[in-house]
């Protein structure tokens, strides 16, 4: 009888630890996202180097560190919108700046609702941007679904600073 009652106790605090998400949150409404992402500031933080792979991690370079990105949504047009820092990057510096802005200091892009994903006005039609937040933190994943491309995903990471 002990032994039924141990296995019950056991049994039910397996289940019941298996059953809290301690993931990146899914939210319902696409508008959610987009809330959360048009209420912060976004700034370029690095990740703890045990936390992931750290080949698809991508490292800030310091002109980018100081930083910020918004977020922009309108009917017509939504938008990311940088301000550059302080220090400005040189030709092979600040990764995002180049791939995303490519010298200006917005781009217009799509909001795939039913992905979560992000395409901006002046890409590819196989490149687009995984949109992930766990709490005020942001992460940017870079896909590529060229099947002739062999681009690993990179992962930009942001933390949302209230203005």
């Amino acid at each position: 009888m002990i032994k039924k009652i141990i296995y019950a106790i056991v049994l039910l605090s397996l289940l019941t630890n298996c059953g809290k998400d301690k993931g990146t949150p899914i939210y319902d409404d696409p508008k959610d996202i987009q809330k959360i992402l048009s209420t912060y500031i976004w700034q370029p933080i690095h990740v703890n180097e045990g936390s992931e792979n750290q080949l698809v991690n991508y490292k800030p370079d310091d002109c980018e560190m100081d930083n910020s990105y918004r977020f922009l949504f309108e009917e017509k047009s939504n938008q990311m919108k940088l301000d550059r820092g302080r220090k400005i990057c040189e030709a092979n510096a600040g990764i995002l700046e180049q791939l995303v802005f490519k010298g200006k200091n917005t781009n217009a892009f799509t909001f795939n609702e039913e992905k979560s994903t992000i395409k901006f006005s002046d890409s590819d039609e196989y490149s687009s941007y995984l949109l992930a937040i766990e709490g005020t933190r942001l992460i940017i994943t870079y896909q590529n679904n060229n099947p002739a491309a062999f681009v690993a995903p990179v992962k930009y990471y942001f933390k949302g600073v209230k203005e």
